[in-house]
């Protein structure tokens, strides 16, 4: 029985009630039906972005898949291409309901056949099998424990990019962090390759002389709070205690 089904039968039996009030049903359902219903995948743009019926584009919550250009992009895109493409899904809402792209985040999944077998959460079977990795931001955390045990196994068997990838990363991407341009801007934007995501440091935040910036993996100084968030980074919870 659907959530909306439940609400309005709530609403119906409250109004009818003996102490005379009535209440009227005023709230808007499209949300619940849109969440409720199942979605016809009709392109996959890449490994962690595709649409929807009604040119509703969706990303995926909590990984980052191979950008153009990057090593493995080609695997990741032709695995999601033959998983979803014409299939149907479910897509369930953390809290974060859009990003500043206008795309929905959520997590999309394969329902099974069989009531006995598992769903497919498709956000999880691409981090295992390697096509992935977590991308953690806050505070879109449902499902982060799960996410990074799910890459910690990809990575010990080598699978995907894990064995294609990394050794090319290691050699091209070692840390250099050559200062801000401008030295007033010393908020260190900082992309963890621990499933922590992309978090902001401020000055006095624990660590903060250790955190290495560099530019070439997408991290930056910013001069102010704002610019960080603006770039999709999220203030590190070690920094609770520091303004």
């Amino acid at each position: 029985m659907s959530r909306t089904y439940i609400g309005a039968m709530i609403a119906i039996l409250l109004a009818g009630g003996a102490s005379g009030y009535g209440y009227k049903v005023i709230r808007d359902n499209a949300a619940d039906i849109f969440e409720d219903s199942v979605h016809e995948v009709v392109h996959v743009v890449d490994g962690d972005t595709l649409d929807v019926e009604n040119d509703v584009r969706i990303r995926l919550l909590g990984i980052d898949a191979p950008e153009k250009g990057s090593c493995y992009y080609a695997q990741s895109l032709t695995y999601m291409q033959e998983l979803l493409e014409g299939a149907h899904v479910f897509l369930e809402k953390d809290i974060s309901g859009a990003d500043r792209y206008d795309r929905l985040l959520r997590y999309v999944y394969i329902p099974s056949d069989d009531i006995r077998e598992d769903d497919v959460l498709v956000n999880e079977d691409v981090l295992r099998k390697g096509y992935a990795k977590v991308l953690a931001i806050a505070p879109d955390n449902r499902y982060r424990d799960l996410f990074a045990s799910a890459q910690e196994e990809a990575k010990a068997a080598g699978r995907g990019l894990w064995g294609a990838c990394v050794q090319q990363e290691s050699i091209s991407l070692r840390e250099e962090d050559s200062g801000p341009s401008d030295p007033s801007c010393t908020i260190k934007g900082n992309i963890s390759e621990k499933s922590y995501g992309r978090n902001y440091f401020t000055e006095g935040c624990p660590n903060y002389n250790r955190i290495k910036i560099d530019t070439r993996k997408g991290e930056a100084y910013f001069c102010t709070k704002e610019d960080a968030i603006a770039a999709d980074f999220t203030r590190s919870a070690s920094c609770s205690n520091t303004f």
